[in-house]
């Protein structure tokens, strides 16, 4: 899904406990995920995609709602639901909106923070897996691969934000932890969803 965001000559301590904080969470959600490898026809990508947007949708709408006073951020940094649900109507597949949200707790600032950087930093890795998928199908660039390219949008741009952002303001040694405890609440969620896969798939 991403490739784990380097951390800046100068990180600040908020991004310093969210990459050593989930570490782990990390790693798991990669292994469960199993992207590229795990696409090796439409049906996959299809199946695959379906999973995340699973996931994203719920996190997006949340993420939106909570509480951002203090940053200087759009509360729709990075959104990239819709590109799922383009990559899966090019596949032929019909999606619903899910009514449900995550049932994750964002209800803080730092909180918030920690799962936008899980679904920020997924964007990175994407633009690995997105040649590759196109490759094995034989896809055109940006066919069905809208949300790993995040096609549309700047997903370097969206992380340096992010960053000067976290770098910008003072936070406490419990709204880091907050914060880190979030993201691996995110990331839990995302292989959840993942790991949910159509009978015969």
């Amino acid at each position: 899904m991403s490739d784990q965001p380097s951390r800046p000559a100068a990180a600040s301590p908020m991004l310093a406990a969210l990459r050593d904080g989930t570490r782990d969470h990390h790693a798991a959600v990669e292994r469960r995920l199993g992207l590229p490898d795990r696409i090796r026809a439409r049906g996959d990508l299809a199946v695959a995609l379906a999973a995340l947007l699973a996931a994203w949708s719920p996190l997006e709408r949340d993420l939106a709602a909570a509480d951002w006073s203090g940053l200087p951020l759009d509360r729709r940094l990075g959104e990239a639901a819709a590109l799922l649900r383009a990559d899966l109507a090019a596949l032929g597949v019909a999606v619903d909106r899910p009514a449900a949200g995550s049932g994750l707790d964002f209800g803080t600032t730092a909180r918030a923070v920690g799962g936008r950087y899980v679904l920020l930093g997924s964007a990175l890795g994407g633009r690995v897996i997105a040649p590759e998928v196109e490759r094995r199908l034989g896809l055109r660039e940006g066919e069905a691969t809208r949300f790993f390219r995040r096609s549309g949008g700047a997903p370097g741009r969206d992380w340096r934000d992010f960053r000067r952002a976290l770098a910008g303001r003072e936070w406490s040694v419990a709204e880091r932890h907050d914060a880190a405890g979030a993201a691996r609440s995110t990331f839990d969620f995302v292989g959840g969803a993942a790991a949910v896969r159509p009978s015969g798939a």
